[in-house]
C-alpha cells in the first residue's frame, strides 16, 4: 500500500499536479488547522475549485498570483473565474518541495483534461 493511501492529505499540494491545469474557482474560505506538532490552531485560507475535490491552502505568493490572474484582489469576486495552476519546485528551509503556482487561465492547451489534477480529485470536500 502506498503511503498516500495510508495517510491521505486533506489538501492538495504541488506534488498532486502532473502539469498545468485550468480550473474554475468555486470559493475561498478560512479553515482552522495546525501548522505543526504542538502548535496552536490557526486560521488559513483555502481555495476550492469546481472541478476538484481537494482544496489548496493559499500562501501569500499564490494569493497574489491568483489576484493578478483574475484581475481582482477581492476574493469575494473570484468565484466563477478560471485560473491555470501548475507545480513549481521550490526549496523551503533547504528541503525540496513542489509548490502550487497560478497564472491567467490558458484554455487552448488544456482540452478539458482532468488527468493533470489527479490528486485534487481524491478526497471529497467535506464542507
Amino acid at each position: 500500500m502506498k503511503l498516500e493511501q495510508m495517510f491521505p492529505r486533506r489538501y492538495a499540494s504541488g506534488a498532486d499536479l502532473n502539469g498545468p491545469v485550468t480550473l474554475t474557482i468555486a470559493r475561498v474560505q478560512p479553515e482552522k488547522m495546525h501548522s505543526g506538532f504542538g502548535q496552536d490552531e490557526s486560521s488559513k485560507y483555502v481555495i476550492y475549485f469546481q472541478e476538484a475535490k481537494k482544496g489548496v491552502v493559499m500562501s501569500r505568493t499564490l494569493a497574489h498570483q491568483i489576484a493578478q490572474a483574475v484581475g481582482s484582489e477581492d476574493t469575494d469576486e473570484w468565484g466563477g473565474r478560471k485560473v491555470t495552476i501548475y507545480p513549481e519546485p521550490v526549496n523551503v528551509a533547504g528541503v525540496p518541495r513542489v509548490a502550487i503556482r497560478a497564472r491567467a487561465a490558458q484554455l487552448a492547451g488544456n482540452n478539458g483534461k482532468k488527468s493533470e489534477s489527479k490528486g485534487l480529485q481524491e478526497t471529497q470536500n467535506e464542507n
